[in-house]
Formats: structure tokens, sequence, C-alpha cells
């Protein structure tokens, strides 16, 4: 079988060494009391993110970021385990050239600790395009890889041996790629056709046809696996897993550059274009919205009651100030 890509799932080891089995969250065992006053009014779990030259953790209740590893100009995109344990981060070790196809490989890394678990090869090619995607399960990895003999980037799934999975784009499918919590997967042609694939890339149905000028992209499951939310012409929205309810959710002043599914499948983080600002600098600001309303305004001076400005407590003397950050995680 697959060598696990995530450490922290029960019963995987290699690479680094063996982490122990996951610990199922129990009234008596879970960290966070029931009593503890939230600097986010009632949104819980953490945020993964990355800003300043850090990726960080920061738990909502608290509001204080915690630095798990430092950045650099090698380190590119990153996800997070499902239980938050674990980020495993694409690490670019050669460009290549025209002889010869560049390298990656990926770093599992503890949120924790900032401890090296393990270190994963990548097939030939240079990471390009596509942010990288990890499966639910922690075995594979959706990417943009180029080579030189495909002439562009290709959208691919490449295992923790090192192994190439799936060509999506030699099959005709180069947009809007998604995992479901079983593993299945989702990918869209040049006509805007959304078709699911099950686990061994076999088309399984057609879901939704979309119309442009732009294709849908970053498709992102709910955990609970009923809906998506993507971004389709430069606009967030959410839909369910059989493409109907499909709804606007956010409009902006702006334009936004990311966005995540809270852990209970209600509410997305959702991430404002950077602003410069004297007293903040270069910011994107994070805003939380219930994913069931439609044209909640999250643009920089929104007054919309039904956005929340996340807030972090590291201003002067731990003040509350909103939150800057970058490709944010929700666990």
């Amino acid at each position: 079988g697959l060598v696990c890509l995530v450490l922290s799932l029960a019963g995987c080891g290699g690479g680094g060494g063996n982490a122990p089995a996951k610990t199922p969250a129990t009234p008596q065992n879970d960290p966070t009391p029931a009593v503890v006053q939230s600097v986010n009014g009632a949104y819980r779990g953490k945020l993964y993110y990355v800003y300043a030259g850090q990726y960080l953790a920061m738990d909502l209740a608290t509001g204080k970021p915690r630095p798990f590893l430092k950045e650099t100009t090698s380190l590119l995109s990153f996800d997070v385990s499902q239980d938050g344990k674990v980020a495993v981060v694409m690490e670019e070790l050669t460009s290549g050239n025209g002889d010869q196809n560049g390298t990656h490989r990926y770093l599992a890394i503890n949120t924790e600790t900032g401890e090296q678990l393990g270190a994963y090869p990548g097939s030939p090619g240079t990471p390009r395009g596509l942010a990288m995607k990890l499966s639910p399960d922690g075995d594979r990895v959706a990417t943009g890889l180029f080579r030189y003999e495909w002439g562009r980037a290709h959208v691919v799934v490449e295992d923790s041996q090192g192994s190439l999975l799936f060509d999506f784009t030699e099959a005709g499918y180069d947009f809007a790629f998604g995992w479901l919590p079983d593993g299945q997967m989702v990918a869209a042609d040049d006509q805007g056709w959304l078709t699911q694939f099950d686990r061994e890339f076999k088309p399984v149905r057609r879901i939704r046809q979309f119309a442009g000028p732009k294709l849908p992209g970053s498709m992102q499951s709910s955990p609970d696996g009923r809906r998506w939310v993507f971004f389709w012409n430069d606009r967030i929205w959410v839909m369910d897993v059989d493409g109907g309810n499909l709804h606007q959710v956010v409009t902006s002043d702006l334009w936004q550059s990311g966005v995540g599914w809270s852990p209970d499948s209600r509410s997305l983080v959702v991430v404002e274009a950077a602003h410069d600002s004297v007293v903040w600098g270069n910011c994107s600001v994070l805003r939380l919205v219930n994913a069931d309303d439609a044209m909640v305004d999250v643009g920089l001076s929104s007054t919309d009651p039904r956005a929340w400005e996340v807030k972090a407590a590291t201003g002067l003397q731990g003040d509350l100030v909103p939150l800057c950050a970058s490709r944010p995680k929700w666990r």
C-alpha cells in the first residue's frame, strides 16, 4: 500500500519516523475548555496560514498566532491534515533546464512543534500553476507541474512515493480541481463541464456546465461532503455536491484571493485582496461568513453584520487587531 503522506494518521509511518495513533477527542481529553471566552465570537477551531515570512497557526478563541515554520523561496504551497496536526509543504529542489526536468518534494511538519516528520519525493517536474491540494486521507496530492516534454504545466495527481498517478490535463480536464472526503475528485474540461471521478480516475458523472468568461477554480468540498465552495468569474460561490442550490456568497469593492471551509461545514473564511495601510502595511484581512448567506459584503469598509472580521491579539500590549494572513486553512 501507499506510504501515508500525513504521519499523524493512525498506523502510518515512514520517511522520517513514526507517529502515535490519533487519540479521539472526548470531553475528558479535549484540550479546549468549554468556558473559554473567544475573541472571535462564536467561531471555533484553528487557522493555519502564511504571513510575514512564516507559516503560523492561530486558535480563534485566543487570537494568539504561533509560528511553526519559516518561509523560504523554495517552500511553495502547503496544505494541512484534516486533524490539523501536520502541515504538508511543497519544496522546490531544482528548477531544471532544457535537458533535465526540475525536482520537488513534500515536507511533513508538526504544526505544534515545527518538527520535520518526514520528506517525500515528488514525480519529475517543476511546481507550477495550481496550488497543492492534499487528499483528505493524506495519501495523494493534486498539483500543477511543468515538464519540458509537455511544453506547459499539467495538473496531475501523485503519491508519497513519487509516482505520477494521473494526468488530468492529458485527459482533457484542466480546470476546477477538488477532492471529495472519500478520495474521489472533480475536474472541468474547456467546455465548462464539471465531472466527478472515482479513486481510479474514471469519470463517474457530469455534475454541471459553467459558462465563462472564466471557468470555476479552487474547488473545495465541505468536510461533510455535501457542498462545494469555489471561485467562478472572480467571485466566491457555493453549491450542493450534485450541482444544485448554486449561489454567490460574497460581494466586495475589492477581490478575494482565497476561501476555505470551517470544520463544521457551516462557515467560510474569506481572504480579501491585500491593501496598503500606513498602520498595517500590506495586509490581507480575513472575514468569516455563513455559507448559506448570499451577497455578504466583505469589502475593506464593510459594515455588513453578517461578516466577521477575524481578530488577533497581536497589537500593542496584546490588543486585538485585524488578522493579516494569506492561504488560510481552517481546522
